[in-house]
């Protein structure tokens, strides 16, 4: 939440210096009055890119985490059949014997 707010705080400002400029600037500092806008503007930009993405991998690391913990479950469960065909294996073992 607050990372939008400063966003949309950097493109209100951002705005509002290119409008300063253009209407109470003249020549090189027109220029560098945009120049400056622009730069927030494209800060703006990248950084509601750079969300975007943030939420995209964390939305890609929880995926990764349940398989993980799906495939120790899986792991547990394969571990647990092992020795009971082994536990199975030893009486038959044993009854064939007697």
């Amino acid at each position: 939440m607050k990372k939008i707010f400063y966003m949309l705080l950097l493109f209100i400002l951002s705005v509002t210096a290119g409008l300063y400029s253009y209407y109470n600037l003249a020549g090189k500092w027109l220029l560098a009055g945009i120049f400056v806008s622009g730069i927030g503007i494209g800060m703006f930009l990248m950084l509601i890119r750079l969300n975007v993405k943030n939420k995209k991998i964390n939305l890609y690391k929880r995926e990764l985490e349940k398989e993980s913990l799906e495939s120790d479950a899986n792991l547990a469960k394969v571990k647990v059949l092992e020795s009971k065909i082994a536990v199975l294996e030893k009486a038959l073992e044993n009854a064939l014997n007697k």
